[in-house]
C-alpha cells in the first residue's frame, strides 16, 4: 500500500508539472509562433485577426506591404524545441506512472 502511495504522489506532481507547461504553452502560444516564424529575417503584416509572417524579407520589400521588419534571430528556435522536450519529458513521466498506479503492467 505504501508504494501505490507514493506512486500517486509522484503521479500527481508529474502531472501537475504537465499541467502547468501546458497551461504556459496555451498562454504563451503567440509568443511562440513569433519566436518559430522570425528565426530568419521576416516581415509582420497586419491580417485582419491577426498576424501574417512572410520570411526571407527585406527592408524594402516589407515597407512595401506595409509591415513591420523583423530581424531574425537564429537562436529563437531553441525555445518551441525546448518545450517541446520538456513536455514529452514530464508527459511520459506522468502517463508511466498513472499506470503504474491503477495497476496496469506490461506483458512479460
Amino acid at each position: 500500500m505504501a508504494a501505490s502511495q507514493a506512486s500517486l504522489g509522484k503521479a500527481l506532481l508529474w502531472g501537475a508539472i504537465t499541467a502547468g507547461l501546458y497551461w504556459f504553452l496555451f498562454q504563451y502560444s503567440e509568443v511562440f509562433e513569433r519566436l518559430a516564424h522570425t528565426t530568419l529575417d521576416a516581415c509582420a503584416v497586419a491580417d485582419g485577426a491577426g498576424t501574417a509572417y512572410y520570411n526571407k524579407a527585406t527592408p524594402e520589400l516589407c515597407a512595401a506591404e506595409s509591415g513591420a521588419f523583423i530581424e531574425g534571430n537564429w537562436w529563437y528556435v531553441f525555445a518551441p524545441i525546448g518545450l517541446a522536450f520538456a513536455l514529452s519529458y514530464t508527459h511520459g513521466l506522468f502517463t508511466g506512472l498513472f499506470w503504474d498506479v491503477i495497476g496496469l503492467k506490461a506483458k512479460k
